[in-house]
């Protein structure tokens, strides 16, 4: 991957292990057992690291080829894994219906985390960058790829920041997975996405929506300091402190900005599905019924404005 300056664009030399632009004469990132790291970029207030990797490590303790397959046949909330669910998934591949299965592909992940995305696409045959700002949550996307026996020979991971990163390279594919509401600077992002995305690309994203009514109770500030919801979130690394989901009125106007169309945005529909999902094991009875009552009813009758997630799948204007 040949790596661009992030304030001139030049390309990035490697001169020992260090990344380096000749005309402004700055270092940028290093070569750390053999993936890129760029200077400066931590996971904000180590939420993954306090959050996820001893209990996602014993998740993924029995973890092979052959129980990841097994894994990804499970589509839908109510019959999905812990891990896939905790990490904000309401349904895997949920953009197929739209423009079908991605393989094949030149594709770009940011903030890869961890989950089933980037696995499946090297399985599907796509060549894939895929990075994260959490060195923690790429290392451990390396030890479960491992375990998996996932083709990584079509993948190279960085550390580095969304609002930074420039690539010398264009993709027919840009997937943003519950990443945004993480990051403030969200035209920074998308003005990068535009230029690293093919003329024909797709730019896929969902995010949690901010006015999903579970989530407004925990996220919003007016309640403070009495919400004793949102702190038993905060305590028990659920959420990040301060943490906040997306607008999505103003989210889809900075997309327009960046010089996108929106092809499709839908709402998800797993309402009272997703906040009860903390709490019911996958596959039950009782996780069945509640999807279903929201696929009969819910969906039906409650707005996109109240949903938990919503979707966007965009392209060059």
């Amino acid at each position: 991957m040949k790596y661009l300056c992030p304030s001139c664009r030049s390309p990035l030399e490697l001169s020992g292990d260090r990344l380096a632009c000749s005309p402004c004469g700055s270092g940028h990132a290093s070569l750390i057992d053999g993936m890129i790291e760029f200077d400066g970029c931590t996971d904000k207030e180590s939420f993954f690291e306090r959050q996820a990797i001893e209990q996602l490590d014993r998740f993924y303790a029995d973890y092979d080829a052959e129980k990841f397959q097994e894994v990804l046949k499970r589509v839908h909330l109510w019959q999905m894994d812990w891990a896939n669910k905790r990490v904000g998934i309401a349904r895997k591949f949920w953009w197929e219906p739209h423009i079908g299965p991605i393989r094949d592909k030149a594709v770009l992940e940011i903030g890869c985390g961890v989950n089933y995305i980037v696995p499946s696409f090297l399985l599907n045959g796509n060549r894939v960058f895929a990075f994260d700002i959490c060195k923690g949550s790429v290392d451990f996307l390396r030890k479960i790829l491992g375990r998996i026996g996932a083709p990584t020979e079509r993948l190279e991971l960085a550390v580095a920041d969304a609002t930074r990163l420039e690539l010398g390279e264009k993709f027919d594919i840009v997937n943003i997975n519950n990443v945004l509401h993480h990051i403030d600077d969200k035209p920074a992002v998308f003005e990068r996405v535009h230029r690293h995305l093919k003329d024909d690309g797709k730019l896929i994203i969902v995010e949690p929506n901010y006015y999903y009514p579970p989530r407004w109770m925990i996220e919003t500030d007016s309640l403070d300091p009495f919400n004793i919801v949102k702190n038993y979130f905060v305590r028990n690394n659920m959420i990040e402190k301060g943490e906040k989901a997306i607008i999505f009125p103003r989210m889809r106007r900075q997309i327009l900005d960046a010089g996108f169309k929106i092809d499709a945005t839908f709402k998800d529909p797993n309402f009272l599905g997703y906040f009860t999902q903390y709490w019911i094991r996958e596959d039950t009875g009782l996780a069945r019924a509640i999807f279903k009552l929201d696929e009969m009813l819910f969906r039906h009758i409650l707005p996109a404005a109240v949903a938990p997630f919503q979707y966007i799948i965009a392209s060059k204007a």
